[in-house]
């Protein structure tokens, strides 16, 4: 996994706890970040193995219920027959499920990778963490304002905390970071997705991004005009 790639995975998770100050945030050493990378990872996997047992233990109560009273049954007692159900709320569970297993895996994932990494590559994991956030906070109220207009279209304020920061950094990128091209900024953006979130998300944000996208080529040519 390149440098740039790590950054990213480690800003989208600490951003939340991260100082605002430009300072004091050049201060943290990168085993600061993973410490807290790893911290939010456990955080998010509890959460979610949390509500994946409140989800299952309610469709176990369903499925009995509807077993129960299924005309199959109705003479039934010593042991139910099994029934058709719906798929819906089995599948949404499996997602949960399957977004607290990609949380733990990452909190097992990201240290290893540091630790793998070279002197140098620790040094651009660093740096290109320090400017992708440091390029969040100086044009956050540019980037939520870009954010509002497009909620218009999508329903952004659903989005749960980690997607919408993936969207915040996937911004800095798109409209200010002008040496990564756009497209990579939002296929970084739907990786990141697909490793934190789920398909649907991916689509969400890979939606949102591609009205984005044609908003942040806008802005590049105007800044290039102006010079």
């Amino acid at each position: 996994m390149s440098a740039r790639r790590i950054a990213r995975e480690l800003a989208v998770i600490v951003l939340p706890q991260l100082p605002k100050d430009k300072t004091k945030l050049e201060m943290l050493e990168l085993d600061d970040l993973v410490h807290k990378a790893v911290n939010m990872l456990c955080d998010y996997a509890k959460e979610n193995l949390a509500e994946v047992d409140g989800l299952l233990s309610k469709t176990i109560d369903e499925i009995t219920d509807i077993e129960i009273e299924h005309p199959s049954n109705v003479r039934s007692i010593a042991k139910l027959l099994p029934v058709t159900v719906k798929t819906e709320e089995l599948r949404d569970q499996l997602a949960t499920l399957h977004r607290a297993r990609n949380f733990v895996s990452e909190a097992l994932d990201i240290p290893a990778l540091i630790l793998q990494s070279s002197a140098k590559d620790k040094s651009e994991v660093k740096a290109f963490l320090l400017r992708l956030i440091n390029t969040f906070l100086e044009q956050s109220q540019e980037i939520e304002q870009f954010i509002k207009e497009a909620s218009t279209k999508w329903e952004v304020g659903r989005m749960v905390t980690i997607d919408r920061d993936i969207l915040r950094l996937a911004c800095a990128e798109a409209f200010y970071m002008t040496d990564i091209p756009i497209p990579v900024a939002i296929n970084e953006a739907v990786e990141l997705c697909h490793r934190f979130a789920d398909e649907k998300a991916a689509k969400f944000i890979n939606g949102i991004l591609a009205d984005l996208g044609q908003e942040a080529a806008k802005l590049r040519e105007c800044d290039v005009t102006r010079k």
